[in-house]
């Protein structure tokens, strides 16, 4: 049986923590985004005690591609608006009580899709 979907349009503010973000992040350089960035680079002296803390504390990360000169900033602004078009094009992001389930569900191909989303605005890799 196909059951037709209706779009609902909902917007609301939700938030996300310190720690979140730098498990996203530990996620995304540990595995997510690895098949297309060679490699992060932190800019100015690191914030945290290793690069995935880097941002949640306004710091800035270059993502070097894995295959051409090509890199890109990443920042704490751009990774919140990563999370924010993550979870307007991702259907699978649940929502209870007004607030984003556990951002902990997330795995490394979610990381990827934020940081991706966070630098280019759409998927481009994968």
């Amino acid at each position: 049986m196909n059951d037709k979907k209706y779009p609902v349009h909902i917007e609301m503010d939700t938030s996300i923590t310190q720690q979140d973000i730098d498990n996203l992040m530990c996620t995304a350089l540990n595995g997510g985004i690895c098949y297309w960035c060679g490699h992060a680079e932190v800019v100015g002296e690191m914030l945290g005690s290793c690069a995935h803390e880097h941002i949640s504390r306004g710091g800035t990360l270059v993502l070097h591609d894995a295959e051409s000169p090509d890199k890109w900033e990443l920042t704490l602004e751009k990774f919140l608006k990563g999370i924010e078009l993550y979870i307007k094009e991702d259907g699978r992001v649940m929502i209870e009580d007004f607030q984003l389930a556990d951002y902990g569900a997330l795995d490394a191909a979610d990381a990827d899709c934020i940081v991706q989303y966070a630098l280019f605005g759409k998927l481009v890799f994968g």
